[in-house]
């Protein structure tokens, strides 16, 4: 009774129906992983733990990022590279700079390393849960 006609239709929906299951299967964008507020818990060598609050806001291809620990404001621009978002920042005045590397786990918080510019030693800890 359909024919080609039929043979075509199923050709067509089971074409549909894996091009559905290929897209469903690719990663989520960067910007949609990694935006959003998290609370942070942080190791700072030779000088103690940390807790704050972190924001990152993607603008096209580049992250604007803010974090705030106690009465501290840090501002930074990231870009993403694979699946790591690294981060340069600064304090308030400027006078020295840092820089940041998150990947984010399976369950979605991220895990960060980062060095100040001229500070020896090893590398700080952070983790970011989103809020």
């Amino acid at each position: 009774m359909f024919g080609r006609r039929g043979s075509s239709m199923r050709k067509s929906i089971l074409v549909l129906l894996v091009l559905i299951l290929v897209l469903m299967s690719l990663p989520a964008s960067g910007k949609a992983a990694f935006s959003g507020t998290y609370a942070i818990n942080g190791m700072n060598p030779g000088v103690g733990a940390y807790k704050g609050t972190l924001t990152i806001v993607a603008r096209g291809d580049v992250y604007d990022v803010h974090w705030a620990i106690g009465n501290l404001q840090y501002t930074g621009v990231g870009i993403m590279v694979n699946d790591t978002l690294s981060v340069a920042y600064s304090g308030g005045d400027r006078s020295w700079l840092a820089v940041i590397a998150y990947r984010q786990r399976a369950d979605g918080a991220l895990e960060g390393r980062w060095a100040v510019q001229g500070r020896a030693g090893k590398p700080g800890t952070e983790t970011a849960v989103r809020k």
